[in-house]
């Protein structure tokens, strides 16, 4: 299969372009920057926001997934363009080019988070929803990597002589590895479950924040933890934060995951390798 991925250039893109080729399909990259082989094609989520823009670039396309995505904006980089604007576009031209097969990667939350982030996220969301085509929208929980920036972020604070906490700490999450995410994600894209459908893909785990800090910690063969509660509103600073802990928690319904992967997630104990 033929498969259109944007957002190749970011986390969940690197490693899902990498399950798909495994798995022995063809992925056309959708990058800003420079291509790095023939099959590439240049967008530009700012830009590319019409039916014309993309049309060229589903050509000999089978099937497209959507995971761009930011969490802060940056000029020309808003939430309006990233993420409704321009894949409400892309989502009409696969319409028009008769690309059926569409997954779109939202966000845990989206369905009823009230900031623009997740407002953004939703419009994109209801509109494909209306579409004639074979959709499935996934809403990934806290997604868990070596090289993604959010696991070094977490990583970096577990390991503190002291952590600081938003408040008592106890906002629940339900962290996902992101080889995991990735399996299930090549699994949806072909099989015939959840179309049509917005599905949550989570791990098995549903911890406090405490907690989570707690086994990353006990992961990396370290002392109990030891923490340092902070007043929420101080927290806000960090946009990546409060998006996902803050305003709307973290947690959903792991039935497809473990449906999609025929087997329990990997548990927070082992997101560390030793």
């Amino acid at each position: 299969m033929n498969v259109l991925l944007t957002g190749a250039d970011g986390f969940i893109g690197k490693h899902l372009a990498g399950a798909l080729r495994d798995a022995g399909h063809t992925v056309v990259a959708a990058r800003r920057g420079t291509a790095e082989s023939s099959a590439d094609v240049r967008v530009d989520f700012t830009r590319d926001l019409s039916v014309r823009d993309w049309m060229p670039k589903l050509a000999g396309v089978d099937a497209v997934i959507n995971a761009v995505g930011i969490v802060r904006e940056n000029g020309a980089q808003s939430f309006e363009h990233v993420h409704k604007r321009a894949p409400q576009a892309l989502f009409a031209a696969c319409v028009a080019a008769g690309v059926r097969r569409v997954v779109q990667i939202s966000a845990l939350g989206a369905e009823r988070g009230l900031s623009p982030y997740f407002l953004s996220k939703r419009a994109a969301d209801d509109y494909l929803a209306t579409l004639p085509l074979d959709w499935t929208i996934v809403r990934p929980g806290l997604v868990y990597g070596s090289d993604g920036a959010g696991a070094q972020l977490f990583t970096a604070l577990a390991s503190m002589p002291l952590i600081p906490l938003p408040g008592r700490g106890d906002q629940r999450v339900q962290p996902i590895h992101i080889e995991d995410l990735t399996n299930a994600l090549v699994r949806l894209l072909t099989g015939r479950e959840f179309l049509r459908a917005r599905i949550d893909l989570v791990g098995a785990q549903v911890l406090t924040l405490r907690e989570l800090f707690a086994e990353l910690r006990s992961a990396m063969s370290k002392g109990p933890p030891h923490f340092l509660p902070i007043p929420v509103p101080l927290m806000r600073g960090n946009a990546h934060l409060a998006v996902l802990l803050l305003d709307v928690g973290n947690t959903g319904d792991p039935v497809a995951t473990l449906q999609l992967l025929g087997r329990l997630p990997r548990p927070v104990a082992r997101f560390i390798e030793r």
